[in-house]
């Protein structure tokens, strides 16, 4: 029995990262369109950028306890959370949409030429960055942590005591990196003849979404503003 429930309490933790990643957010579709442009090094320069943002939150609230399950109810707290969720999903999102109706050969060609070999190393250090922002600051990633660990994390104590901390970032790391390693395989053998057709696709997909969430911080400032 007590073997059952350290493999119920480390798959949680797995598919909980699993979980995390799997959505097709923001991140996803920023590293597949990195992905189709620049080749499979920058779906998983963003594949860690996004796994950093969401180890980053999972240790806080893991850490923090309940004092940071309170702090995140604080209105005001909220509202400058949304507000950074506005400033930074809201002009992502129209500048992906513009992308997106302009004329897909051109748009592709023209992204292509600012991703020369020189530029690699640059282009690598902004996809860990952008995908470490968007993730953090993304509303519904923080909620989902905050849910899933005051789930998670009372079971895990009964069961693996005071590493259960330890055991939940470890097994959640492997849960997010088994996600974001498929879509490098994913990315890696898509054919090269469908990259400007794709290419348009994945940027009114990722315009759409960071304005849909853009949207959703607006929203949570404007109830805020009305009380």
């Amino acid at each position: 029995m007590v073997f059952v429930s350290y493999i119920h309490v480390l798959s949680a933790a797995f598919l909980m990262g699993l979980e995390a990643a799997a959505p097709m957010g923001p991140v996803n579709m920023l590293a597949i369109r990195r992905g189709v442009i620049g080749g499979w090094r920058h779906t998983l320069a963003c594949g860690i950028g996004s796994v950093t943002g969401d180890l980053i939150l999972f240790s806080l609230f893991l850490l923090g306890g309940h004092y940071l399950f309170s702090d995140l109810s604080n209105p005001t707290l909220q509202t400058v959370l949304a507000a950074i969720g506005v400033i930074v999903l809201l002009p992502l999102g129209i500048y992906f949409l513009v992308r997106a109706v302009k004329e897909p050969l051109r748009a592709y060609a023209s992204a292509r030429q600012r991703w020369d070999e020189s530029t690699v190393p640059a282009h690598l250090v902004a996809g860990v960055a952008d995908g470490t922002v968007l993730t953090i600051f993304n509303p519904l990633t923080i909620i989902y942590w905050v849910g899933v660990t005051a789930n998670w994390l009372p079971f895990a104590n009964s069961v693996l005591g005071y590493s259960a901390p330890v055991w939940g970032i470890l097994m959640s790391t492997a849960g997010l990196m088994t996600w974001f390693a498929a879509l490098i395989v994913v990315v890696r053998f898509i054919p090269h003849r469908i990259g400007p057709i794709f290419f348009r696709l994945v940027n009114a997909i990722l315009g759409l979404i960071l304005l849909g969430f853009a949207t959703f911080c607006a929203i949570v400032l404007t109830r805020h503003f009305q009380h």
